[in-house]
């Protein structure tokens, strides 16, 4: 048995069956199996029971910067810590993902969700990633318009495209840094004149927040935020004036899921070994010893009461897998 307990941020004491750490493309070529779950750092899943078949460790390495006129192309392999790889970048004065300081997980599992946090979202910055097919052996590269990027989520959760093992992830910055500063935390600060203050000010905000899941088990944001159309907006902001609403592209709006959840008092809450953090609803922690059943049971309860509450349907943001792989939530 392989130990998983390495590669879930939540801290669950669970196994696969088999397991491989991938640290170069030529080390796919050996991976044959009829179930395989790739894994980085495991900061974005929810393990609801041991894994029947073979685990694949993305630990592929490597950073390579070229400049050409005003653009950075930045190709990075897709086990670099992703923390890491924006320190480095800033380090280069390449700017565009500060925002993004402080979120756990990986370069190569970055795409996937196409994570995102105040304002940005990193989909906008890739212009290509690199994989492997674990089923037909073959290598190849995406553009950024296949990879399909929406709200926390890719064509990398499709499930035809759940054998694609990424190996790098192409990337185009501009010279100079744009501000995105409309989040709260930053709106619009004066002060935050350069992406190190930026990355400064993330992390703070992240630290007062959001637990550090090397200390407490968590793997985030447990709930997307949800987006709902004019309408809703204006039938919930009859009741609750200060809900937090931030407009789409599509003309839609997003919801602030942790407003939600705690004004349903679930904030702080405990069921078992499993609770909500007390400085940020949206995020489901492990107490100590949690079992995956009490995080489901958890979450469903948050969820229901929020449908009662505000009408509105809470989708988990993190990726929930059993005994043969990805569940969808409607099935757990």
């Amino acid at each position: 048995m392989f130990d998983l307990l390495p590669y879930n941020t939540f801290g669950l004491d669970v196994k696969a069956y088999a397991g491989i750490i991938v640290r170069s493309v030529s080390d796919l070529k050996t991976v044959s199996a009829p179930e395989t779950l790739i894994l980085g750092l495991g900061s974005d899943v929810l393990f609801i029971d041991d894994y029947e078949g073979l685990a694949v460790i993305n630990a592929i390495k490597g950073l390579e910067i070229v400049k050409t006129g005003r653009t950075y192309q930045v190709t990075a392999g897709g086990g670099v810590v992703l923390d890491e790889f924006i320190q480095a970048l800033l380090s280069y004065g390449i700017t565009g993902l500060e925002n993004l300081s402080g979120i756990p997980g990986t370069v190569g599992a970055a795409p996937v969700q196409n994570i995102g946090a105040y304002g940005r979202e990193i989909g906008s910055f890739i212009t290509g990633v690199e994989v492997y097919d674990l089923d037909t052996h073959r290598a190849f590269t995406l553009s950024h318009d296949e990879c399909a990027f929406a709200y926390r989520t890719s064509v990398f959760k499709e499930q035809k495209q759940r054998r694609y093992f990424i190996t790098h992830v192409h990337f185009a910055f501009e010279e100079g840094f744009k501000p995105c500063l409309t989040y709260p935390g930053l709106d619009n600060d004066p002060s935050l004149t350069s992406a190190g203050a930026v990355r400064h000010r993330v992390l703070a905000l992240r630290e007062r927040k959001l637990p550090d899941p090397r200390f407490v088990g968590n793997a985030g944001s447990f709930f997307k935020n949800p987006v709902v159309d004019a309408d809703k907006v204006a039938t919930l902001k009859e009741t609750w004036p200060d809900l937090p609403v931030y407009p789409t592209a599509d003309g839609k709006f997003k919801l602030a899921a942790g407003y939600l959840i705690d004004k349903a008092g679930c904030r702080g809450i405990t069921h078992g070994h499993a609770g909500t953090w007390e400085h940020q609803a949206l995020v489901i922690v492990n107490r100590g010893q949690a079992r995956p059943h009490e995080i489901v049971s958890l979450a469903r309860y948050i969820a229901a009461r929020v449908e009662e509450l505000f009408k509105v349907t809470l989708i988990p943001e993190v990726r929930i897998f059993g005994r043969h792989g990805e569940v969808p939530w409607e099935r757990v």
